[in-house]
């Protein structure tokens, strides 16, 4: 009988990238990675797929093999790639429920500034006056959701961009650059250095009735624009200083956020040619936002 079952096994965090690999191989519907050791992850490089010491990774099955069959399949996977991780002698079987819907579920409208921030199949009635933004979640962040996100949406919808042109700087879903086209902007460009980010943009552009262009970093464009956003966390935004720097058109406008409120001085100071305007933070995260000088 086909039922979801699911695998639980403990990996060091520079065995997690091969199992997830090794998972999936073994037809894993999906992979879930959790702390098993309660570590914090400090900020990561550009680019880096941060893991905690001591991984716990749940995977998802659906299907009808007997546990037997799959773990025995993995055995071997693991043996081959020499992997050194126990196994379970049986996966755990999991309520009968529908689980994308389950998961769907989890997220619900929510008003973030002059925003009306929905799932695009939500069909609850729109509030008046809010600009309404649709958007699916996916496997690029971005929903909406985390202080941060609701720091940049706060400034967009409380600025005029019609005519405008964006840039999305680490667009993730794309939330922030599909919601400066909501707003009028004539010109919205989303850059990310994961592909499934970009597809994710797309997508969301699309339940807006919006086009934005997306690129991946060796991508970056030589023009300049009216605004440039970027979400993404404070040691890149210092050491992408020069690069935002670069596509900030003089008088144009610079968004900042993923800093936490202790890292705003060190950040901003990257920035010798922004005009900055006072700092707004939300539960321990800091925006910053500025004009680039003339």
């Amino acid at each position: 009988m086909t039922e979801f079952r699911q695998l639980t096994v403990l990996a060091a965090g520079n065995q997690v990238e091969l199992l997830e690999e090794l998972l999936f191989l073994a037809d894993a519907q999906a992979v879930t990675l959790v702390d098993d050791g309660d570590a914090p992850i400090f900020e990561p490089p550009v680019g880096s797929h941060p893991v905690w010491p001591q991984t716990q990774v749940q995977a998802l099955f659906y299907d009808v093999r007997p546990d037997s069959e799959i773990l025995g399949d993995l055995a071997t996977y693991f043996q081959r790639a020499n992997l050194l991780i126990e196994l379970p002698k049986e996966l755990t079987p999991l309520p009968d429920q529908d689980w994308v819907r389950a998961s769907l579920d989890q997220f619900q409208p929510i008003k973030i500034g002059g925003f009306w921030v929905k799932p695009s199949w939500n069909e609850d009635p729109i509030p008046p006056n809010l600009t309404v933004l649709n958007l699916d979640p996916g496997l690029a962040f971005g929903t909406g959701m985390h202080p941060t996100t609701q720091l940049c949406l706060e400034w967009l919808s409380a600025n005029d961009l019609s005519g405008q042109t964006v840039m999305d700087f680490g667009c993730g879903s794309g939330i922030l650059g599909v919601a400066a086209g909501c707003l009028g902007a004539s010109q919205v460009t989303g850059l990310d250095i994961d592909p499934q980010a970009l597809l994710a943009t797309e997508h969301n552009a699309s339940l807006n009735d919006l086009v934005v262009e997306t690129l991946l970093p060796d991508q970056t464009p030589s023009c300049t624009f009216d605004v440039v956003v970027a979400n993404i966390l404070a040691n890149p935004l210092i050491d992408l200083a020069d690069t935002l720097n670069n596509l900030t058109q003089p008088g144009g406008k610079i968004i900042m956020a993923g800093l936490l409120d202790e890292q705003a001085d060190h950040v901003r100071a990257a920035y010798p040619n922004i005009h900055f305007d006072s700092d707004v933070s939300k539960e321990g995260w800091t925006r910053l936002s500025g004009t680039k000088a003339e």
